[in-house]
């Protein structure tokens, strides 16, 4: 009896370390979860490329609808020039062109990565609204290697950004 006795309480006793040796299914909930929202807030902590070129894409055609404007507003003939490092302003003032500096014309870089399609041999091309808000037809292609965006404007000043391009 005294054998049973002391078997029963080694039996017990490995039993108890067998239950304090893994881990709970709770406890593994636990680290599964915060490990999903770990790695959540790296991902959308990461930049995103295609975003970077939709967001330049749309501060072109803005800046281009406010060139528009300041062209109407100042009776003046108003410039955009694209060139591979990014965007600049022009009025003109008493038959030559003048430089915009002030705030929203001021000139803008392109981000690292984001490039500008020119036509064939050229280094530029430009856009030019007159006072009524019409302006030169122009496509302005934007690429970063992955996709391209392309900023439309018509001969009516009307600007839109195109769908990326297949």
């Amino acid at each position: 009896m005294l054998a049973q006795t002391a078997i029963a309480r080694q039996a017990r006793a490995c039993a108890s370390r067998a239950q304090a040796r893994g881990f709970t299914l709770l406890e593994l909930l636990a680290v599964l979860v915060i490990t999903a929202l770990a790695s959540t807030l790296v991902v959308l902590t990461l930049p995103d490329a295609r975003r970077d070129l939709h967001d330049q894409a749309d501060a072109l055609a803005s800046a281009l609808l406010h060139a528009r404007d300041e062209a109407i507003l100042s009776l003046r003939m108003v410039e955009v020039t694209v060139d591979a490092g990014g965007y600049r302003f022009r009025r003109q003032a008493q038959q030559r062109w003048v430089p915009l500096d002030e705030k929203p014309f001021a000139a803008m870089r392109w981000p690292a990565g984001v490039q500008t399609q020119l036509p064939v041999g050229g280094t530029q091309l430009s856009v030019r609204f007159d006072p009524t808000g019409a302006a030169t037809p122009q496509r302005i292609a934007l690429a970063d290697g992955q996709q391209q965006l392309q900023v439309v404007v018509d001969a009516a000043g009307v600007v839109r950004v195109d769908a990326p391009l297949q």
